[in-house]
């Protein structure tokens, strides 16, 4: 097993999209496949599909978690990968699998270091949340969450 240490945070930004997608979008840029370890949906898998509820937050598997990611250029060989489908607003449900699916990974790789893409390439705001406020809901952190109200990770 690899050592982990640290999931980095992403966004598809499209409107759409899944594991499958995602993996086409890599391919065609050169990549062996996807690089990201996780996709977590929004609903609308492509642009002719309606929105599903049964979709919505569903977690799909990406790059094997044994195998090093392919998500931020210099920061890849200790880390996890997830990217969320969506572009500036997430659901609540993709924000319940957000914390299933860190609290199932902080069961096997003890203190993980929480970040977003863009807390490594400034030129990027990818995931389009705000990692303070992410990191609070993540670690149960209340009086921050409500002070945070109105972060864009969901259109509640």
């Amino acid at each position: 097993m690899r050592l982990i240490n640290e999931i980095i945070f992403h966004c598809s930004d499209s409107l759409w999209g899944d594991r499958d997608v995602i993996d086409d979008w890599h391919k065609a840029r050169g990549w062996d496949g996807i690089g990201y370890h996780y996709v977590i949906m929004n609903g609308v898998i492509n642009s002719d599909s309606k929105y599903d509820n049964n979709v919505d937050g569903m977690i799909e598997v990406g790059r094997d978690i044994l195998k090093q990611g392919a998500h931020v250029r210099g920061h890849n060989q200790n880390t996890i990968g997830i990217c969320l489908i969506g572009k500036r607003w997430f659901s609540s449900n993709q924000l319940i699998s957000i914390k299933n699916l860190v609290n199932d990974l902080r069961g096997t790789f003890t203190k993980l270091k929480i970040t977003g893409h863009y807390e490594y390439d400034k030129s990027k705001t990818c995931p389009n949340v705000d990692m303070d406020w992410l990191r609070d809901y993540l670690n149960d952190n209340p009086v921050h969450i409500l002070r945070r109200a109105h972060s864009p990770i969901s259109a509640l």
